[in-house]
């Protein structure tokens, strides 16, 4: 119990000591219409504290208190939260990025403290996830959103070419049979992305053992991703074209057709983690 208290202690030191920027990024990722890629952030506390308590047994046993490391890893990210609060950083979304790596470092060093490196080694996986927790500076969001806007675009004009559907693109833009289409930042995916990377990650923790099944499962996550967005892409077009125009203009049906996308991509993780469990079931049995 003495380091399970210790460590909320100095938890509960870290929140006040970034508490300015911690609180802005709740804030923002609970305005996740206005910042989609800060929605998941607020769960990922509750998430690793979760993951770390099923694995309580493995860290007990190798629990031994590494103050030396512990510390140096804490003031590190002490260091770097003041870091982020001067104004050599710049911008405000920088300065977020930086300061929670800070608060990041902050609670590995605590752990650490408390339960040793080792300890940490056996809890590496939450607090791998709790990276997430670091909003993504401007310039790398921006990269990523590029990317998954051009992908979900080369993927939309593989499965239009697929179903028949006479298309001319230029970049983004793509002229359809009445209609003209273009996929646009917000077409990106960028919240449900995020959101299904993590949940693939957790998936692949909690229910494969085996390295190269978790490898061959992690590497399916961002194909994934990138033919969900175009698939929801081309039936919206389909729909605009075949039933009614507001399909793509702005209909309730545009706004949310984000969710099901979502948890049918999300039904496919599962199903490919279940066949990948029943392999290494077998390959034990064998």
């Amino acid at each position: 119990m003495v380091p399970y208290a210790g460590f909320l202690l100095l938890i509960a030191l870290s929140v006040a000591w970034a508490w300015q920027p911690l609180i802005t990024v709740i804030g923002r990722s609970l305005k996740s219409g206005e910042y989609e890629h800060y929605s998941h952030i607020v769960l990922l506390p509750f998430i690793c504290a979760y993951l770390l308590y099923l694995n309580r047994d493995a860290i007990l046993r190798h629990a031994k208190p590494g103050p030396r490391t512990g510390i140096l890893l804490g003031l590190a990210g002490t260091a770097t939260i003041w870091f982020a609060g001067t104004s050599v950083i710049g911008a405000l979304g920088n300065r977020l990025s930086v300061a929670m790596l800070g608060l990041v470092t902050v609670w590995a060093g605590s752990f650490v403290i408390c339960y040793g490196v080792r300890g940490l080694w056996t809890a590496a996986f939450p607090f791998v996830l709790l990276i997430f927790m670091v909003p993504l500076p401007p310039a790398a969001l921006a990269a990523i959103i590029w990317f998954l806007q051009r992908t979900s675009a080369d993927a939309s004009a593989l499965i239009f070419a697929l179903i028949g559907m006479p298309f001319f693109r230029d970049g983004f833009v793509f002229a359809l049979p009445g209609l003209t289409i273009q996929v646009a930042e917000e077409c990106s995916g960028i919240r449900s992305s995020l959101a299904l990377l993590i949940s693939g990650l957790v998936m692949a923790y909690v229910l494969l053992r085996g390295t190269w099944t978790r490898a061959i499962f992690i590497l399916v996550i961002v194909p994934l991703a990138i033919v969900k967005n175009a698939m929801r892409i081309v039936v919206l077009s389909w729909l605009a074209i075949h039933v009614d125009p507001s399909f793509i203009t702005g209909s309730a049906v545009h706004r949310t057709s984000g969710i099901p996308v979502f948890l049918a991509s999300l039904t496919i993780l599962g199903g490919l983690a279940g066949l990948l469990r029943r392999f290494e079931q077998k390959g034990a049995a064998a």
